[in-house]
């Protein structure tokens, strides 16, 4: 069926109601009202300048049996967006929706928690910069959020605080996507005509994800040969189909190549080419794809390092003098010239060479269907202009990106449940599995690729009613990502004896990634296996499992696993994540356990720098001293007190939770000081010590002496714990 025919459906089955003042364009007059439904949130402009492409979008999901309605209106506020969905949920068994236009932007405050690696301080900087710009305030309708203020400015920017009594977890009820056009020169309603032009073409194609490139950036995982190398292992385990001879999966890291950019710009031309995640570093308008290259000889080192100091002169014109220069055993003329324009002009051609920016994206046009771009702010659609949104607006077949708003952890499986894709799920229903905060699906969340096997379609699978009996059937399939598929569902579901599934998913699975998944619902869970299984999960083939076993043992705090990391440091430290994140972390244990660890694992193994070994970990190890010292110190500047409280948030040292209960309960204590404890303890959540944390904070919450900041404050980490919980 034609553009033109798809619009006359549309027409001919156009049911218009007005309801709360917004109008809805019902899917037709005789939807099945037994099935899942879409809707298609827009606004007033975007309605009247794109009213033909908008139907024919419905309509050709509506022949898709997602029956979907649009939804147009001048919104004055996300809440009206939010009951509008909620309504459809609770009626029409809504599945998803997408944002097409301007569509308010909820700022989300109060839960970094609830992102991946987001720690920016709310008080210090300003509430544009350190708010999350996250549309988790629309598809997970059991958060609650305190409504705070309207920008002034950018009116469109509406800030809430997460409610303190709100549950601390992210359970999409529904997926969301936003198809927001971009600051390109092109007009903004062309784009979205064009891009749904593009996406209805792409609907009918009936593509397999059969090809897929994987591309890591310089400063990806430390740079870790190791961690790079497991990536092909757990796609295998997920895509099969693109390791087969009808298939083909590639494998690129930016040591490859002195420029990768050019052959990247290419490999995202491919006509051909289905999926490709980007490893990488990323602001809104660049994807740092690798560095300066590395040099061989005497010249090439000379170019190298007078480019770095230029690149410093230029940011640090003070430093450009005999004194200072002296300081580097330099004298002024390794920088000559570095002002001139002759000079600045080819040293940024030579920075352009490292990062694909945002015309370059449009030059390219695109072809790859969907982008996973695995960076921070790559996605960031609070700016006028971003990269995800770049790729889906060019003019090439790129239909759908999943990307971030803010920064984002390394240390987090940015491949999973990849598999579903390959088995024909939407984008939407594969990102409502591993949604976080920041993370958001740019285009259109309907897309799906056609499914490569003949036994399953994940899609079908979802339309299904949930029935306890059959999801546990699905947890002995014989693919990967069905059987994780089935341990999130028994996870959203409350399955009575999850604990022990998982459990024992993560001890007898032959997949990496369903022991993975098993691993991060029991850390989810918070199960009472949890803290069991991390020594097991430190010895696992895979890395990136050996890593969050190192992450969940500093959460949890106990001693007992400090000789096992000690081991694992000395013997396995060219797995350079994995070592740098022990060393990192090491401080969060008791000194009596860590120089009994010291004594029995690595004064008697048998290596041969035992001293250098002994050196690199007290040095690491001191700084719990150092951070201590400052926290439990009155007399110390309240500035450097407050820097080493926040770090908590990040490394949440268990063995010196006693001295941080008596510090917020120091009423002769600094408050902000006090306050910025009782904010740093509620990241310990996970901690052996969560009880009396609890204990504590509430007694200071109960405190009606203290001040209302306080208590707010005390309280809000009380529910953040013990929220955490159920």
């Amino acid at each position: 069926m034609n553009r033109k025919a798809l619009f006359m459906l549309a027409v001919s089955s156009l049911v218009c109601v007005p309801s709360w003042a917004q109008t809805f364009v019902k899917p037709s007059a005789n939807y099945d009202s037994s099935r899942s439904t879409f809707a298609i949130i827009t606004d007033e402009a975007t309605w009247g300048h794109c009213r033909e492409a908008l139907l024919a979008y419905q309509s050709l999901l509506t022949g898709e049996q997602l029956p979907s309605f649009i939804v147009y209106h001048d919104w004055k506020n996300p809440e009206q967006v939010k009951k509008v969905l909620r309504r459809l949920y609770q009626k029409n068994h809504l599945e998803g929706a997408v944002f097409v236009g301007h569509i308010p932007i909820p700022m989300i405050r109060q839960a970094q928690h609830l992102t991946s690696a987001f720690k920016m301080d709310e008080r210090a900087f300003p509430w544009r910069d350190s708010s999350v710009p996250s549309d988790r305030f629309y598809d997970d309708f059991d958060l609650q959020f305190d409504f705070l203020k309207r920008d002034s400015v950018e009116r469109h920017f509406f800030y809430y605080n997460l409610s303190a009594r709100s549950p601390q977890r992210i359970q999409c009820d529904i997926y969301t996507g936003r198809i927001m056009p971009v600051a390109s020169g092109k007009d903004y309603f062309k784009q979205i005509n064009d891009y749904l032009a593009k996406v209805i073409l792409a609907h009918k194609s009936q593509n397999k994800l059969d090809q897929f490139v994987s591309y890591t950036g310089e400063g990806s995982y430390s740079n870790s040969l190791t961690a790079w190398t497991q990536e092909a292992f757990t796609i295998r385990e997920q895509l099969p189909e693109v390791f087969d001879r009808g298939g083909r999966a590639g494998f690129i890291r930016f040591s490859m190549f002195d420029y990768p950019k050019q052959t990247l710009l290419n490999t995202i031309r491919r006509d051909d080419l289905d999926l490709m995640i980007f490893h990488e570093h990323g602001t809104p308008d660049r994807q740092y794809v690798s560095g300066s290259p590395v040099t061989h000889d005497l010249s090439s080192h000379i170019k190298a390092f007078q480019y770095g100091l230029r690149s410093y002169a230029r940011r640090y014109p003070k430093d450009v003098n005999g004194k200072d220069s002296t300081r580097y055993f330099i004298d002024t003329t390794w920088v000559a010239g570095y002002n001139s324009p002759e000079t600045v002009k080819a040293d940024s051609l030579q920075d352009a060479k490292t990062g694909i920016l945002l015309p370059d994206v449009t030059r390219a046009q695109p072809n790859v269907r969907m982008v996973i771009f695995d960076a921070c702010y790559n996605g960031d659609f609070r700016e006028k202009d971003y990269i995800a949104g770049r790729y889906i607006f060019a003019d090439g077949k790129t239909i759908v990106g999943f990307a971030n708003t803010v920064n984002v952890l390394q240390d987090k499986q940015s491949n999973e449940m990849l598999g579903l894709l390959g088995m024909g799920a939407r984008v939407g229903q594969w990102a409502q599995l591993t949604n976080i905060l920041e993370s958001h699906i740019i285009g259109d969340p309907t897309f799906r690729f056609q499914s490569d096997y003949d036994d399953v379609d994940v899609n079908a699978l979802l339309q299904r009613p949930y029935e306890e009996a059959t999801v546990l059937h699905w947890a002995d399939s014989p693919y990967a990502d069905v059987q994780n598929l089935a341990l999130h569902l028994l996870y959203r579901h409350r399955y009575a004896h999850l604990d022990t599934l998982l459990k024992q998913k993560f001890t007898e699975s032959p997949f990496a990634v369903v022991r993975y998944t098993s691993f991060s619902l029991l850390r989810s869970i918070n199960g009472k296996s949890f803290p069991d299984i991390l020594p097991k999960a430190l010895q696992d083939p895979n890395e990136f499992i050996r890593r969050s076993a190192v992450l969940g043992m500093t959460k949890v705090g106990l001693d007992s696993y400090v000789p096992l990391l000690v081991r694992e440091k000395i013997t396995n430290r060219f797995s350079e994540r994995e070592a740098f994140d022990i060393l990192i972390n090491i401080p969060v244990f008791s000194e009596k356990a860590f120089e009994d660890a010291i004594a029995h694992e690595l004064r008697t193994a048998d290596i041969s720098d035992k001293d250098a070994q002994e050196k690199e970990l007290r040095k690491y190890y001191g700084n719990k001293k150092d951070g201590d010292a400052a926290i439990f110190n009155p007399k110390s500047k309240p500035g450097l007190r407050r820097i080493y409280i926040s770090s908590l948030k990040n490394i949440p040292n268990s063995a010196s939770v006693d001295g941080y209960l008596r510090l917020i309960l120091d009423k002769g204590e600094e408050e902000k000081t006090r306050l910025a404890m009782v904010e740093s303890l509620a990241w310990f959540d996970a901690s052996y010590r969560r009880d009396d944390i609890m204990k504590a904070v509430w007694q200071l919450a109960s405190d009606k002496s203290a001040s209302k900041s306080l208590r707010q404050a005390a309280e809000r980490t009380y529910f953040r714990i013990k929220n955490r919980q159920e």
